[in-house]
């Protein structure tokens, strides 16, 4: 922690490090290692994971537990749009691949919860992109994450801060849901209608 200006180095209180290169571990043929893969694709741009996205991987022996995800892990797209995800008991123990970064808190100065916030602010997604620009692929470095400067919350500011954040997420996909489900529902009510006037001729 920098003294005094109430900034916090995430290298100091977390681990910061790159995912499996897939091609090192992963067999030819189907093993009994086999996992769950956390892909780009399931990675959604809300910070959440699809679960009907996720990939299967036979990895030639059992993986050490620092490939794999663990509840509270902060796992982060090294390329554009640098969404972070929270890893929760659904999208646990899986892999996560060299396209993401894991942040594994190891420190009771910080709060998977409001990392997971901050780092999808438009701020810090900022900061990210700034830091990308003079790379033709755009992509972030595990180095750079690592060295990212964090504000010092209490902790339990950040409590607040990652529980209301959840709420909202949760509460926007139930608003997601509803709207899709008005869609459908008024959909049918249209086919319906057309339907009827069709056989009563007026159409």
């Amino acid at each position: 922690m920098t003294k005094g200006d109430g900034k916090m180095r995430l290298a100091d209180c977390a681990s910061v490090r790159s995912g499996l290169v897939l091609a090192r571990k992963q067999a030819k043929l189907p093993t009994g290692n086999r996992y769950s893969l956390i892909n780009l694709r399931s990675v959604q741009q809300d910070g959440s994971i699809d679960l009907s996205e996720i990939d299967v991987y036979d990895a030639k022996e059992p993986l050490k537990g620092e490939y794999l995800s663990q509840e509270g892990d902060v796992i982060v797209r090294l390329t554009a749009p640098y969404t972070a995800v929270l890893i929760d008991d659904t999208t646990s123990n899986m892999v996560v691949s060299s396209n993401f970064v894991i942040i594994r808190a190891c420190s009771r100065k910080l709060v998977p919860g409001y990392l997971y916030w901050l780092l999808n602010t438009r701020e810090m997604k900022r900061r990210i992109f700034e830091n990308t620009t003079s790379n033709m692929l755009g992509a972030v470095k595990a180095k750079y994450l690592a060295e990212l400067e964090l504000p010092s919350l209490p902790i339990q500011e950040q409590i607040k801060i990652a529980q209301l954040h959840l709420l909202a997420n949760r509460e926007g996909r139930l608003l997601r849901q509803l709207a899709q489900e008005k869609q459908k529902y008024y959909a049918g009510l249209l086919e319906q209608a057309h339907k009827k006037a069709k056989e009563g001729g007026r159409i």
